[in-house]
């Protein structure tokens, strides 16, 4: 009963007599055209569940059903079969970044008709979702990166890795490629100075050396030993994960975080006692309501949320910290400075989730511009003209693909 994703596993069931019938539900919210493909012979362009519950975990807190990569799901009226349409005239856009929302942009803008490169730093795309898939249990995310990437390039995207763009070979970049737009999808980094919001500053003693982020963990950039601290202001399954990958390596490890519980975010009502079941199997000491006082090389001081005067000292040779993100988004200033038309979408915007990162990758292709998005003009000859306005920070700037000028005649498909 359940994860039956792929058209051969249900197959085998019913031939080895197993069951009349296959049902399928959080399958048919990744792709509502599963059974077609199947039929089709199309099972490589199936988007397959991920088993992110976050149709679940929308349905129970009072949404309507959504799917982490799947931004139709409960729109279908608006953006389901037949939704898409050619554009007259094919424009050429630049992606910077191949993470979820950068891919999504490529890939829809590529279906319409427009010329699409797609630039990534990484030797790989897939951006945070590689992050999330390299820890236990969580493999299966990597799908999210896998399926967009294979539909941007099937549908004609050039994806080309290894890539790093900074403002030293901007210049050269936009010469050579002469896009008519540039997209930002640089998404973003999580601080391994554990920078608070409560204080806006870091936790003091950051600089002790033996801090790091999470993502060093998974990625496998450091290898932590002996006794382990792992700091989670994050509230999503991310930490407790990271404290599972630990301990599993042989560290001493333990999960501290300032709220009453763990995974508050996200966890209690999706997956909180299948969190919980691998902390306790691995040997994790969780403790809740303590804030970090102060780094202390070899440990770290925390005092109670709740009693200030009660602190409490544990060793800690390594402290890796689930803490705050923040945006990568230099270049689509220096893009405004150049006057190029650009635009942001994901987490170079705001961190937020796959969700936001997929949903404003389609929905800006798509032409459906949020309100605080300014168009100034739908003219590439007006668009490579200096940017007007204030200093204040725009998600948008001139005109993206959704608007093009064909024979003189706005045309937004």
């Amino acid at each position: 009963v359940g994860r039956i994703t792929h058209p051969g596993v249900a197959e085998d069931i019913l031939q080895a007599d197993e069951a009349d019938a296959i049902l399928l539900a959080r399958q048919l919210f990744a792709d509502e055209h599963w059974v077609q493909k199947v039929r089709e012979g199309r099972e490589d362009d199936i988007r397959r569940c991920v088993a992110a519950n976050y149709c679940w975990r929308s349905v129970i807190s009072g949404g309507r059903v959504q799917c982490v990569y799947n931004p139709v799901v409960g729109r279908e009226r608006q953006w389901g079969e037949g939704s898409l349409t050619a554009v007259p005239e094919g424009r050429k856009a630049l992606v910077i970044g191949g993470g979820p929302a950068g891919l999504e942009y490529a890939r829809i803008a590529a279906a319409r008709g427009h010329e699409v490169v797609v630039l990534e730093r990484e030797d790989e795309t897939g951006g945070h979702v590689r992050w999330h898939a390299q820890l236990p249990k969580r493999s299966e995310y990597g799908q999210i990166a896998v399926w967009l990437a294979a539909q941007a390039a099937g549908n004609g995207a050039v994806i080309r890795t290894g890539e790093n763009v900074d403002e030293d070979n901007l210049d050269a970049l936009l010469a050579a490629e002469q896009p008519d737009h540039v997209v930002v999808a640089t998404g973003s980094h999580y601080r391994r100075d554990g920078w608070q919001g409560q204080t806006a500053s870091p936790l003091p003693g950051w600089e002790t050396g033996n801090c790091v982020s999470w993502v060093d963990v998974a990625m496998g950039a450091v290898e932590p030993s002996g006794s382990v601290i792992v700091i989670d202001d994050l509230q999503d399954a991310m930490a407790p994960l990271t404290a599972v990958k630990l301990a599993n390596a042989g560290c001493d490890t333990r999960l501290v975080t300032r709220w009453p519980m763990i995974g508050m975010e996200t966890i209690p009502e999706v997956y909180y006692l299948w969190v919980r079941q691998h902390l306790y199997e691995a040997g994790v000491e969780v403790l809740p309501d303590l804030f970090v006082k102060e780094i202390q090389g070899d440990s770290v001081e925390f005092l109670n949320v709740y009693v200030n005067d009660i602190t409490t000292t544990l060793p800690a040779d390594w402290v890796v910290m689930a803490t705050g993100r923040q945006s990568d988004n230099d270049l689509y200033h220096a893009l405004r400075r150049r006057g190029v038309s650009t635009e942001m979408i994901g987490d170079a915007i705001a961190p937020r989730t796959t969700y936001e990162a997929v949903y404003e990758g389609r929905e800006r292709r798509r032409g459906s511009r949020p309100p605080h998005c300014v168009s100034l003009s739908t003219r590439r000859t007006a668009a490579m003209s200096p940017a007007v306005g204030g200093p204040r920070i725009q998600a948008c700037t001139a005109p993206s693909l959704s608007a093009t000028r064909v024979n003189g005649t706005a045309s937004t498909p």
